[in-house]
């Protein structure tokens, strides 16, 4: 079975380089993985073994919401290997209007990034979108931990999460927090998220943390929670599973991570439609 990289970054050809160039710019980073251009990222992960990854855009403001996701339909329309959720900024005028398009155009889920967005991941804006987008069945992935270009006001720490799962009440298994539930803040995520009922990805983390404490995290959270995620362009699909593939689990847990974990919430092994 292929893996699912359920964490990736694509932009419309004309302003990839100058998109990753300046997101470069701001985090000081450069990108591992490739151009982030949609041909590209067939071409990285057909080399890596991937048969689907799942685009993650960002509006960094409410009226750039309407364009991105223009380009999110053109790429599920256009299927192959590359299947794209769906932008929303938190202080959009009517969420929920913009969340009910989403998921009647087929949209499976949205992406949230409280550092780019200007929200904390436990604030009402945030809140609100979050809820109407579980009850509507879309799945949310909301950045986790500490964003390299907004290093000194954490938006997302894992217990300002813990919180935003706590106003939700029951049947969290639809959010999915990046970054291993929060980047460079490992021992929050074993404090404050492990055991939830929140998924986890492995993407822009997993080689940021001893191996012994990523192992931990894993099998304290549950295999059966945890999905494989590049973030590429900033990192090569191939790396994450080079780090993955030394730790040691089963090969039943490394099937649920890699691909059985996302085929489940994406409803691919039920035959579902991409359209």
């Amino acid at each position: 079975m292929e893996t699912v990289d359920f964490h990736t970054h694509v932009f419309p050809d004309k302003i990839a380089p100058a998109t990753v160039a300046a997101l470069a710019k701001a985090g000081g980073i450069a990108p591992e993985g490739g151009t982030g251009t949609l041909d590209d990222l067939e071409h990285v992960a057909e080399r890596a073994g991937v048969g689907l990854s799942v685009n993650l855009p960002i509006a960094t403001r409410p009226d750039q919401a309407a364009s991105i996701n223009r380009f999110a339909r053109e790429i599920n329309r256009r299927g192959g290997r590359v299947m794209s959720f769906g932008a929303i900024h938190p202080d959009t005028a009517e969420p929920e209007r913009e969340l009910a398009e989403l998921a009647e155009d087929g949209f499976r889920g949205i992406k949230l990034h409280p550092d780019y967005q200007g929200h904390y991941a436990d604030d009402r804006e945030v809140v609100r979108v979050v809820r109407e987008a579980k009850r509507l069945g879309l799945h949310v992935v909301l950045h986790g931990g500490v964003d390299i270009a907004f290093p000194d006001d954490v938006h997302a720490t894992p217990k300002r999460l813990a919180r935003l799962l706590s106003s939700l009440g029951e049947g969290n298994g639809q959010v999915i927090v990046a970054h291993i539930g929060g980047y460079g803040l490992f021992d929050e995520v074993e404090r404050d998220l492990v055991g939830r009922e929140v998924y986890f990805d492995l993407s822009s983390g997993i080689d940021h943390l001893p191996r012994e404490q990523l192992l931990r995290i894993i099998l304290r959270h549950g295999a059966d929670k945890i999905l494989f995620g590049s973030d590429y362009p900033w990192r090569d699909p191939a790396a994450i599973d080079a780090v993955l593939s030394e730790l040691p689990l089963s090969q039943e847990q490394f099937g649920l991570i890699r691909a059985g974990n996302a085929r489940r919430l994406l409803g691919l092994d039920a035959g579902a439609s991409r359209e």
